[in-house]
């Protein structure tokens, strides 16, 4: 096994020798690579808006282009007012857009069942999640920096943080293949009508229960420590080796897909193309990471039971 110095084995000589010496006969922009990668924190703050708002923006414009452009095709509730947004701010740009990227952004404008259909709903998935997962993250991949940066300033090779958030993302990426897979399932057996329309009816409320129901499991509760306290894991596991940073990156993303995977299946239920919830479910997890105790997970839970429930017994009247 090769060996692999921790952070805090470092010499005191080796800290001394300072990284604006290292880098004193680089030229500006190669001086600022350099000490983004010695002193990360903000690279990935920067990192973690662009990719995430990136991210917003094209779920703005793909709930906007199928608001304007698929026969009023119902997004789910509280969707109401992206009509009018679209409209206002986004449907000059959904008009000047290529044929190509106008159907990449309208998913009902592909044939059901086709490749392109399949493709199109994955990168729905894909995108949501990065954008509703890396806020949440945020903290996770600051500690991951800050320890590359004290390992760094003591002259310790470190990995860039892109690899360890690489493996964070492959989970998710995981995760929108499953959920495409299942969302096409559910439409060939004629549970689902489109991609981006909510389920109805028992199906719904099974849904909805069976996620209120996990917000009480063990499991939920064994990654939600995980994530809130990643600072032991990544301390204690430490690797100056490309492939091991990876392959923990991806350790913390099933630990965050141990404690989002249910709640992101609700989706399903108020619309993947539901911008609202989104917004409220990427809050969520945030304040949820962020706290402490099981309250938020036992109110949540409690919640979606019965919510589930009513919706079960609002089918069967129906």
């Amino acid at each position: 096994m090769a060996h692999q110095t921790h952070p805090a084995s470092m010499s005191t000589d080796q800290a001394a020798s300072g990284v604006d010496e290292r880098f004193a006969h680089l030229s500006g922009i190669e001086r600022g690579v350099a000490e983004s990668v010695i002193h990360p924190r903000w690279t990935v703050f920067v990192m973690v808006g662009v990719l995430a708002g990136l991210a917003w923006l094209w779920l703005a414009l793909v709930a906007a282009s199928i608001s304007t452009n698929s026969g009023g095709v119902e997004l789910g509730p509280t969707t109401g007012w992206l009509s009018q947004f679209a409209d206002g701010l986004l449907l000059p740009l959904i008009e000047g857009l290529p044929a190509w990227l106008l159907a990449l952004c309208t998913p009902q404008l592909s044939a059901a069942g086709t490749m392109s259909t399949a493709l199109i709903a994955f990168l729905m998935w894909a995108v949501m999640s990065l954008a509703m997962m890396l806020p949440s993250a945020a903290p996770m991949l600051r500690t991951y920096a800050d320890i590359a940066d004290v390992a760094a300033s003591r002259g310790q090779p470190t990995v860039s943080t892109t690899v360890f958030m690489s493996g964070y993302l492959a989970v998710w990426i995981g995760f929108a293949l499953a959920a495409t897979a299942l969302q096409l399932a559910l439409i060939a057996l004629g549970a689902a009508s489109d991609t981006v329309e909510p389920v109805q009816g028992y199906l719904s409320g099974a849904i909805l229960i069976g996620a209120g129901l996990y917000q009480f499991s063990g499991f939920k509760e064994a990654c939600l420590h995980k994530c809130r306290n990643p600072f032991s894991v990544l301390f204690g596991r430490w690797s100056d080796q490309t492939g091991r940073v990876f392959k923990l990156g991806a350790e913390q993303g099933v630990y965050c897909l141990g404690c989002c995977w249910a709640l992101m299946s609700v989706m399903l239920v108020v619309g993947t193309m539901n911008l609202a919830w989104m917004m409220f479910f990427t809050l969520f997890a945030v304040i949820e990471k962020n706290s402490r105790g099981k309250a938020i997970s036992v109110v949540s839970g409690n919640l979606l039971l019965a919510w589930g429930s009513a919706v079960i017994a609002l089918s069967a009247l129906t």
